[in-house]
């Protein structure tokens, strides 16, 4: 479907010479086709992971084992609560361990600290789970340790301390352990509890990303990559990122698919590109899934796959992607890879449009305006047009100009109609440019002007409206040759001034 950008304004002869201001009989619209509308820039931007919040398993508990069974009664009270634990039997393997705990036993004293944790048997309880925890981290259990610094970090349960937190991570971290070591290093990037100190952060990413820790080695890759704290490498990003993304990190994937995709430090390989998009679009990743779909909806490293782009799309729209959301809108109303669909066209426009794509906001109010894939609704058009006009979108201001201008589903108002198409106008929309131009020219909603309406007349004209060409003929022919020289002179600045833009036509 053409999309208007409702009609130019045409100055018409009345007999007996006189000019005035009418819209044309057939109006003319702007042949703007959805796809134009379609989003196809890359989706480049990356963000460093935050700390783990998961509370440490059972690692403690069963490397103790053998060491327990050295004294049998303690050993066989222990493996009951293994026992239980093992069939679900969360109140069975509580009540094994809570004497031995009572008794002193760090172990048991651990494991009754996870099931209150994570709500094992009992409610879930963080207070009971760190005085449990305590007296095994203070004799340097690391899984204890680690789960101690969680509870400080997030305040589950107890006031959030991040200066303990900071303690405890760092006292599993010297003992090597690379989780800790990243949540570490983490609050030590964002200045959570300690000082920030991005030197300090590296120092702890790079200790836990030797260990093997992927999220940790894609910070360290991500540094590398931006070059914000450490001179920019893009070998040493690529060589981290393929540690995180060999061990399955969907964002270590998109990432390396990028570097390919814009040739950010290697030859620009659509190949490569595609294949790690593909490992992360699979696993959820829904920037990777939108970058796939931009991909094959082109043609860009295979061959144009409009089914293969609805796909991911669609994958990715139905994570909130509002891009995806757009771009599926559009191919359902051109259908491109499904049949024509505007009722599914309007539900992805609008899901997109409600996050605050203008492009959507736009494509909405056109269908309302239109009475496509919905009953006609002119007052709906108005808000969906205003929603998209307010965020700066020069055709929704200027069809919005229209509906104030012509009194669709609003009273007319002339003085809101050369609001809008004056913002339009100066975002280089042609049409607006010569509507503007016609409301000089009338004196409606503003002040008669014959010099302003040639000028915005020539403006449009220059830049390739046929109507504002001979409306600005028409207009020269009542004014003074020294007006004419003025109007031209201020449309030429204009026009300077503009021409380091990119219009929005």
């Amino acid at each position: 479907m053409a999309k208007k950008i409702n009609e130019n304004k045409t100055l018409d002869f009345i007999w007996g010479g006189d000019i005035r201001l009418d819209v044309c009989a057939n109006p003319l619209f702007s042949e703007v086709p959805n796809s134009n509308l379609r989003v196809i820039n890359l989706w480049a931007s990356h963000l460093m992971k935050i700390r783990i919040h998961n509370s440490r398993w059972w690692s403690a508990a069963i490397a103790v084992f053998a060491v327990l069974t050295m004294v049998p009664a303690l050993g066989e009270e222990f493996q009951k609560g293994l026992d239980a634990f093992n069939v679900k039997d969360y109140e069975g393997a509580l009540a094994a361990w809570m004497p031995l705990a009572e008794d002193g036993d760090l172990n048991a004293m651990y494991n009754v600290g996870l099931l209150y944790d994570e709500g094992l048997g009992v409610d879930i309880d963080k207070e009971q789970a760190l005085q449990w925890y305590l007296v095994p981290a203070e004799e340097g259990d690391v899984s204890a340790q680690f789960n101690v610094a969680m509870i400080y970090d997030f305040g589950d349960g107890v006031p959030e301390d991040n200066k303990k937190a900071i303690y405890w991570y760092k006292r599993a971290g010297q003992q090597a352990d690379e989780q800790a070591q990243f949540n570490l290093a983490v609050m030590y990037a964002t200045g959570e509890g300690v000082r920030a100190d991005m030197d300090e952060a590296i120092r702890w990413y790079r200790l836990s990303a030797d260990l093997g820790h992927a999220p940790a080695q894609y910070n360290l890759a991500y540094i590398y990559d931006t070059g914000e704290f450490l001179p920019e490498d893009n070998q040493q990003a690529m060589d981290w990122y393929l540690k995180a993304a060999d061990q399955g990190d969907a964002d270590a994937q998109y990432a390396i698919a990028l570097m390919y995709d814009e040739g950010d430090g290697f030859i620009e390989d659509d190949a490569k590109a595609i294949k790690w998009y593909e490992l992360a679009a699979a696993q959820g990743n829904l920037r990777a899934q939108f970058n796939l779909a931009i991909m094959y909806d082109v043609g860009e490293g295979v061959p144009e796959d409009d089914l293969a782009a609805i796909r991911w799309y669609t994958a990715a729209a139905k994570q909130g992607h509002a891009d995806a959301q757009l771009n599926l809108g559009i191919m359902y109303e051109n259908g491109e890879g499904v049949e024509v669909d505007q009722t599914k066209a309007m539900h992805w426009y609008r899901l997109a449009a409600e996050q605050g794509s203008t492009d959507a906001q736009y494509a909405v109010a056109l269908m309302f305006d239109e009475g496509v894939g919905v009953a006609e609704d002119n007052v709906a058009a108005i808000d969906w047009y205003s929603r998209a006009a307010e965020l700066g979108d020069a055709q929704a201001q200027n069809n919005l100009g229209a509906m104030f201008d012509a009194g669709e589903g609003t009273p007319v108002d002339d003085e809101k109609a050369v609001h809008w198409y004056t913002l339009s106008a100066n975002q280089g929309n042609t049409i607006a440019q010569n509507n503007l131009g016609a409301m000089y020219y009338a004196g409606e909603g503003i002040k008669e002007s014959k010099m302003e309406a040639y000028k915005w007349f020539y403006i449009a004209a220059e830049l390739g409206n046929d109507d504002a060409r001979d409306n600005k003929e028409l207009a020269a022919k009542g004014m003074r040759k020294s007006d004419i020289r003025k109007a031209t002179k201020l449309a030429t600045q204009w026009l300077k001034k503009f021409s380091g833009a990119s219009p929005d036509l």
